[in-house]
């Protein structure tokens, strides 16, 4: 057991570009392609995932002297945001973590087999959602007196259960995710996404309800129409830049230097979207012939990946460029105890993600992000004590001298955990 154990974590170590290509190859296989076409197909998905996390980590480093800036204006910052990353960690360090992988898959394949779902989630990476969640009931279990068996096993079972949830969610967003983003044969599995169009959906919904405000309808191709090369999203993305430099008082060298990265970053962002694709596509078309084969031909299957996905989005990416001051001067907000570093590189995939509901409009995915944004802070500054005992408590730091916080652990499923369990003085 120990050597399984050893073998899944470093697997799992390798992080999720490394590790869906391997993950790919074998359900190609198992959906009857060839050992070498599966793979070459993951590796076009893991390029497209390192191409992200490359261009987001320029992103985070050219922006660097615009958030020293702000980050000099205010104190209180108590907490660290670690990012997903760090959180992710705190979740597989769970002990019983390695479980949750296999079972989860084998409960996708039998929902999927019932025609409870059609959404077959293939980034098994992401898993690492419903662990934090299985983590969560663990170790607050634990505290409660529950025991250690009966708090994993309830661990395990409220894990599950959410994937299963989220391969519903799945169903549900995968008509309005094909047909917004043309993303064919696509989903969504990434429980984070769900809780931003949550928000998405009511901010919507308000905004229709205002007289005036319901009529302003703008989005990247008017702008493009109407002003042509400046209504292009690395033109806009530029002069955005230099507004971030003047703002943040950066000198010409900075400021330029800024700016061009920050529209690299920008153009190239769909551009490894679309190496995602190429290698989904046809992992997606052989999943889809096999299922209608066992299931019937009027069944159809979606593939759940990430919402990274979505990055390719006009709308959302220019809106990410405008969010950036906005999300460093929301830190300064009452109840807020972080400041948003690692969250930097994240922006991208909420405003990205608030297009859908605002179908392309700019307006409504400004504000959706911005409302969105502070809703993160605040739950995230909110759960950091919890998120602390979690790091603690798994071993992943020795000892916490100050608060951490990080993605993931605002989630819905995680609040209403947080809340039931504060309410009995679990944490």
């Amino acid at each position: 057991m120990q050597i399984l154990a050893n073998v899944v974590n470093f697997v799992l170590g390798l992080g999720g570009a490394i590790f869906l290509p391997f993950m790919i190859a074998i359900l190609g296989m198992f959906f009857k392609m060839s050992f070498f076409d599966s793979f070459k197909n993951g590796l076009r998905i893991g390029a497209g995932l390192i191409g992200i996390d490359l261009v987001i980590g320029t992103l985070v480093g050219a922006l660097a002297p615009a958030v020293a800036h702000y980050s000099n204006l205010g104190t209180g910052f108590i907490a660290t945001d670690i990012g997903w990353e760090g959180i992710s960690a705190i979740a597989w360090s769970t002990p019983f973590s390695i479980a949750i992988v296999p079972l989860g898959m084998i409960l996708n394949y039998i929902l999927i087999r019932i025609k409870f779902t059609k959404t077959m989630d293939v980034d098994v990476w992401n898993y690492w959602h419903f662990i934090l969640t299985a983590a969560m009931v663990y170790y607050l279990g634990i505290r409660m007196n529950l025991g250690t068996a009966v708090s994993a096993i309830l661990g395990i079972v409220i894990a599950l259960a959410t994937l299963a949830v989220i391969l519903k969610c799945g169903d549900w967003i995968a008509p309005y995710w094909q047909e917004y983003y043309d993303l064919p044969g696509t989903t969504c599995c990434n429980s984070d996404a769900y809780c931003i169009w949550l928000v998405n959906i009511i901010v919507c919904k308000i905004m229709d309800m205002i007289p005036g405000l319901n009529k302003i309808k703008i989005n990247g191709k008017m702008l493009s129409e109407k002003f042509g090369a400046f209504g292009d999203s690395g033109v806009i993305t530029f002069f955005c830049g230099l507004l971030l430099a003047l703002v943040t008082r950066c000198d010409l060298k900075t400021a330029l230097k800024m700016s061009v990265t920050l529209t690299a970053c920008i153009i190239l962002v769909p551009k490894t979207v679309s190496l995602l694709m190429e290698g989904l596509v046809p992992i997606s078309n052989h999943a889809r012939r096999y299922f209608k084969n066992k299931l019937g031909d009027d069944y159809d299957i979606y593939i759940g990946m990430d919402e990274a996905l979505c990055l390719g989005d006009e709308t959302g990416i220019q809106i990410a460029v405008i969010m950036i001051p906005f999300a460093l001067a929301l830190a300064f907000v009452p109840g807020v105890n972080f400041f948003p570093v690692a969250g930097l590189g994240s922006l991208c995939y909420t405003t990205c993600a608030c297009a859908l509901f605002a179908k392309g409009d700019f307006l409504k995915t400004f504000v959706s992000s911005l409302v969105m944004t502070l809703v993160f802070y605040e739950l995230k500054s909110f759960m950091a004590p919890l998120a602390t005992m979690l790091a603690v408590e798994s071993g992943s730091v020795t000892s916490a001298s100050g608060l951490i916080t990080g993605s993931g652990v605002w989630e819905l499923q995680n609040l209403i955990i947080g809340l039931i369990t504060k309410m009995f003085g679990a944490w």
